[in-house]
């Protein structure tokens, strides 16, 4: 092995036994349930699947290493596999803390941070809420909002047509004072000049997840959505807490008039 490989595989063991017990008596009374649940718990803290893998790695070759010496008769990470943990939908504190996490940067005193902020919270909402998908995003029009039934209402496709709550509006006319351009795609780049791209979405959803430590992807998003139209008190629950205090709305599609 190579010194970077050793490096990593002495501190991942050291981690594995400052939270279990540096005893011998302990390490030699170790189950595999007990090396899963370690492992489990480091995916579960968000912890990238390729550092869960090697900490696994590492746990292999230690009680390799033991069984060789003679200190264990029977090596409790010989069928030690692992697997990505794959979270099926946003928590409510983590919408939250999405939220609050952009808003803060909207106060940056960097242009383009904050331009960002604003676009990128508007995109978030819009995924999360509204279960417009991420290919959709970069196809939205100015031209495409019309009043219907003295609500204003966002058109996606022939079938596909979003009622916008008030604090969404007001969030979406701050975002175009601060963009300054007379474009009608609405979600332009951090310059304000070009048309957001698909890969561009997914860059700001790739950065979005490592300054908050979760997943953050398109799919997660869309999962989430559909899981706040099966719950409508959750969804109201986090509509109030994000977007007003005083409002809460139907986040659903309504059908074109």
């Amino acid at each position: 092995m190579s010194d970077r490989t050793i490096t990593a595989y002495t501190t991942d063991v050291r981690g594995f036994l400052n939270r279990h017990s540096t005893e011998l008596n302990s390490i030699v009374a170790v189950q595999t349930r007990d090396l899963e649940d370690y492992l489990y718990g480091l995916a579960r803290s968000r912890l990238q699947f390729a550092s869960v893998r090697r900490v696994s790695c590492a746990l292999k070759s230690f009680f390799l290493f033991l069984l060789d010496q003679g200190v264990i008769h029977k090596n409790p990470a010989a069928t030690l596999a692992v697997r990505p943990v794959r979270q099926e939908v946003l928590s409510s504190e983590e919408i939250v803390s999405i939220c609050h996490y952009l808003s803060r940067r909207q106060a940056s005193t960097e242009r383009g941070d904050s331009f960002r902020s604003r676009r990128d919270e508007l995109i978030l909402i819009l995924m999360i809420f509204y279960g417009v998908r991420q290919y959709q995003i970069c196809m939205l029009k100015l031209s495409s909002i019309r009043t219907i039934d003295k609500s204003v209402s966002l058109t996606i496709s022939k079938l596909f047509t979003l009622r916008l709550h008030a604090q969404v509006l007001r969030k979406l006319r701050s975002y175009l004072e601060a963009r300054g351009s007379n474009s009608d795609t609405i979600f332009l780049d951090t310059l304000g000049k070009k048309p957001l791209d698909n890969w561009s979405v997914r860059h700001a959803l790739n950065d979005l997840s490592q300054a908050l430590q979760f997943d953050c992807s398109p799919k997660l998003l869309h999962n989430t959505y559909m899981y706040l139209q099966q719950h409508p008190e959750i969804r109201e629950s986090l509509i109030k807490r994000i977007l007003s205090n005083e409002f809460t709305h139907d986040y659903g599609v309504a059908p074109n008039a």
